[in-house]
């Protein structure tokens, strides 16, 4: 696909540091209004025809076509003949690329506004600037920021403000500062469904940043009190539905006039999964002697931990455990059910699994691996799995809600490599995007730069370099430019590769493009991340959002497996979690979310089990936490719809430099 694009919608595709030090400083050009280049210059536009642009570019954000609306109001910064409009402008700009995904242009924009912000901004610069520094992985910052804000204006802007600094308190490490700030915001709340929204905001940070609460209420202050012993239950039970429910219903003796005891904690106990029975003989089945017996092993250890909790109530199943390296898959689940299992768990593999499909079940079924996707729905056989392919859709996914629809994706040259390929441009097309380009690598190669420059376009920029020097027949000072019509590149690599690409990726100008992965790319227990820093990626919550069960699982399991409580910690997780489904896929499964530790798991019309996860982005070399966001269908535009992409395609689209 080719588009053409003006000077100033440029800015939609960022810009390296690199080119900034080379002398062009296409950013000051951008920012400063002067059109790219001194031939251009746009006519200001009158009072009707702003206004009406203005409108559009609004309309652009609420459909979440952000890339749009960024080029929308830069376009109105540099006609506007008002200062204080002009940099209002800019402000709105730098909003909705932090929305699409580019904290760092976000952050450039802001800095080039000049001093001073007009005090008719300062509400909304306070607002943006905050955001962009939570986003950057600087809360201190955010706290700065708004904590030197004037007084808000107006009720929205101080709920926002409130927000902010809540969510900047608890990435701080300071919950009960946190809570009185969101406290004293729901003051402000006028209905029930803001309350519900903001008292949601807040049982979920419990979820994430409660591990800081202290041990013993400090406080006389009944509310904060009861929103104190709220967050211990959100931090330590999240992943234990039946410890949940217990607690709180304690907590609604406790409390029955707390406002949390009105709307919330009634909606959480709703939403919980009902208690069901496990079945009396549970037969697990895995490779224990074969050569994924390391990862089996983990398996078997994290559902054994399940198992043995103090938490669990009800009836506990008696578990039998078989190795299916010895006889095969079949042949061991025919065996397991003689020895009168009710329910099996298992086999691991996937060529395994596909063996017991074919073979055919007798008793209620949990894989622990995928069939293929064209496999038939089977009564009794679900399916459960750390699944890499999920994780490439995911990312297509995030991305696409975002705005970002053109990819480039970096892959192995192996059979990995292409089904994450195949996976993530699958999704991408089905959300209107495209992959305007690949490139299989090597990956026992220590330099990717030849793959890099090919996908990048570097190697025809330097080809026009020369073309105009043998033209002008004098030498150029020239600083080739990579390809500037992506949105985002898909690196799917694991950590080694991935701490080689990554830095070559910003040496070609590049490291400014929004770069995901998957869970691959990050290597528990391992040390030298920094190599990683900026990488997105989806990963179990047992990773990167432990709860307080999480952690005590954990500590256990590296108190008795030291060597490969981290190395195989996916695979502990794994087998956690599929002891926590045995009683709900042998009632047949349900509609209802189960928040787990490898993520929140439901069941599709297949009787899969997926997973929906959290996202990381790698900071000073470790997986910082990121905020959800919400996923819904975007609009892209007409070129996008308009244009299909049935194959993968290696011709890439030709750049504007």
């Amino acid at each position: 696909m080719s588009r053409h694009y003006s000077i100033i919608a440029s800015l939609r595709r960022t810009v390296p540091t690199r080119s900034i030090r080379a002398g062009t400083i296409a950013w000051l050009i951008i920012m400063t209004g002067l059109a790219g280049c001194a031939t251009i210059q746009r006519a200001p536009l009158d009072g009707s025809q702003e206004y009406a642009a203005a409108n559009r570019a609004e309309e652009l954000a609420a459909q979440g076509r952000h890339l749009a609306a960024a080029d929308a109001y830069l376009k109105l910064a540099n006609q506007t003949t008002s200062h204080p409009e002009r940099q209002r402008y800019l402000i709105l700009m730098a909003h909705e690329r932090l929305l699409a995904g580019f904290p760092e242009v976000a952050k450039t924009i802001l800095s080039r506004l000049g001093d001073p912000v007009d005090e008719t901004n300062l509400g909304l610069w306070t607002r943006v600037t905050a955001e962009v520094d939570i986003a950057s992985g600087e809360p201190e910052r955010a706290l700065d920021v708004l904590n030197r804000a004037p007084t808000a204006p107006d009720r929205q802007t101080n709920l926002e403000f409130l927000r902010l600094k809540g969510n900047a308190l608890f990435r701080t490490g300071h919950p009960v500062a946190a809570t009185n700030t969101l406290i004293e915001r729901e003051t402000w709340l006028e209905n029930r469904d803001e309350i519900l929204a903001q008292q949601t905001d807040l049982w979920e940070s419990y979820q994430a940043w409660g591990g800081a609460l202290p041990a013993v209420n400090d406080t006389e202050d009944p509310i904060l009190a009861g929103w104190l012993d709220l967050g211990r239950i959100a931090w330590k039970q999240r992943t234990s539905p039946t410890a949940m429910r217990s607690a709180l219903r304690a907590w609604q003796s406790t409390y029955f006039n707390h406002p949390a005891n009105r709307i919330l904690v009634p909606t959480i106990l709703s939403r919980l999964p009902a208690v069901i029975d496990y079945p009396h003989h549970v037969a697990v089945l895995l490779p224990l002697s074969g050569r994924q017996q390391r990862s089996a092993r983990a398996v078997r250890d994290g559902l054994l931990a399940a198992r043995y909790l103090p938490t669990e109530q009800g009836n506990r199943p008696q578990i039998r455990i078989y190795d299916t390296a010895v006889t095969g898959a079949a042949q061991t689940y025919a065996r397991a059910v003689r020895d009168g299992a009710d329910f099996v768990v298992g086999p691991l593999l996937k060529n395994e699994v596909e063996e017991l499909a074919s073979a055919g079940i007798s008793k209620p079924t949990l894989t622990l691996n995928f069939l293929p996707e064209q496999s038939a729905r089977s009564v009794g056989f679900y399916q459960f799995s750390l699944s890499p392919e999920d994780e490439a859709r995911q990312v297509a996914r995030r991305a696409t809600a975002l705005g970002q629809f053109r990819a480039l994706v970096l892959a192995p040259d192996n059979s990995w490599g292409k089904r994450m390929l195949e996976s993530f441009s699958a999704e991408l097309r089905a959300r209107g995007g495209q992959i305007l380009d690949y490139e299989l690598f090597d990956p026992h190669n220590l330099d990717f730069s030849d793959s890099i420059q090919r996908l990048l376009l570097i190697d025809e920029s330097r080809a026009r370099r020369d073309r105009l020097s043998a033209n002008l027949g004098i030498p150029l000072e020239y600083e080739p430019r990579r390809r500037a019509d992506i949105d985002l590149i898909f690196l799917a690599a694991r950590a080694a590769t991935g701490k080689l690409i990554r830095p070559q990726l910003r040496f070609y100008y590049a490291g400014n493009v929004p770069t995901y992965s998957t869970s691959a790319i990050y290597e528990e227990g391992t040390r030298n991340n920094s190599d990683l820093n900026g990488i997105m990626f989806p990963d179990l919550p047992w990773i990167i959002a432990p709860d307080g069960l999480s952690l005590e699982t954990r500590q256990t399991l590296a108190r008795y497996w030291p060597d490969q409580s981290e190395r195989r910690a996916r695979f502990y997780a794994l087998g956690f979690d599929a002891y926590r489904l045995i009683p709900i896929v042998n009632a047949g499964g349900n509609g209802q979310e189960i928040e787990g530790m490898t993520g929140t798991l439901y069941f599709d019309n297949r009787n899969r089990i997926l997973r929906r996860l959290p996202w990381a982005r790698m900071q000073r070399g470790r997986p910082v936490l990121m905020d959800p966001i919400a996923e819904r269908e975007r609009f892209t535009d007409t070129a996008a719809r308009h244009d299909t992409w049935q194959n993968i395609s290696t011709t890439a689209a030709q750049p504007n430099n």
